[in-house]
């Protein structure tokens, strides 16, 4: 969803209209269709480009989280944003220039100074924003520090984990599920941890499984740990750890 979100903001018709439109106005200014097309791909075409950079760098940091999918997602997704800027600042431009007088943009109707004079400043909100911003930098950039400062705390509160049935409806059969095992076994029965002993010995597995059940005993925020179970070999111990805390939070667990 995330990479056809980015693909459909930068896709090749969109990198085309704009720098066509600002051919269209460059045209219209009353310069010739190659030097209109050179204009266009010059300011339009250069905006283009720092936008593709942008989304470029965003997909290719899908490859960050390391998982094959979303690598190749991204990855193909941004070779198409390649592709499509690389069209939209050389084919388009050559095809401007070819076109000539079939493409032009609406000459902007001239106004005497006594009429532009005349009429009343209508000043638009983004206008006087500008100017103030220009004239109070210094102000309008602390004041931007603190609300990016201010919308930033929740995340002082930030869980990093994945969801589980406590973070459901109350009204849910998980949920009410999960209620019901915290308040009957302890919170942290929702979520054992499994952890593996092996060895090519099954005598060397049976005393390192008796030895990890008791260390991980002895550890902070562990609940209980149950008997290993053996697999038929006997070389391979699988321990369960209960925490004292819910799947999701609490405190870790620490050697």
């Amino acid at each position: 969803m995330l990479v056809a979100q980015q693909r459909k903001r930068l896709g090749q018709p969109e990198c085309a209209l704009f720098i066509v439109s600002r051919y269209r106005s460059e045209r219209a200014e009353g310069y010739d269709a190659r030097e209109a097309a050179a204009r266009a791909n010059g300011t339009a075409g250069s905006a283009v480009v720092f936008a593709a950079l942008t989304v470029v760098i965003a997909l290719a940091g899908l490859a960050m989280v390391k998982l094959p999918i979303l690598t190749a997602m991204g990855l193909a997704a941004a070779g198409a944003v390649v592709v499509a800027v690389l069209v939209a600042t050389t084919l388009v431009p050559a095809l401007l220039g070819f076109a000539g007088e079939r493409v032009r943009g609406k000459a902007r109707k001239q106004t005497a100074p006594e009429a532009d004079a005349a009429k009343p400043d209508r000043t638009g909100l983004g206008q006087r924003w500008i100017s103030y911003v220009l004239r109070k930098p210094a102000k309008v950039l602390l004041l931007a520090v603190v609300a990016l400062g201010v919308i930033a705390l929740p995340a002082a509160k930030l869980e990093l984990g994945l969801p589980d049935d406590g973070s459901k409806a109350t009204s849910s059969t998980q949920r009410k599920a999960y209620d019901m095992l915290s308040q009957s076994f302890g919170p942290g029965f929702n979520g054992p941890l499994t952890v593996t002993v092996d060895d090519q010995d099954p005598a060397v597995a049976r005393s390192g499984a008796a030895d990890m059940g008791k260390s991980l005993a002895d550890l902070p925020a562990v609940a209980a740990v149950t008997p290993a179970a053996f697999n038929p070999a006997a070389d391979t111990a699988i321990p369960l750890l209960r925490r004292e805390s819910p799947p999701s939070g609490g405190e870790g667990i620490r050697s």
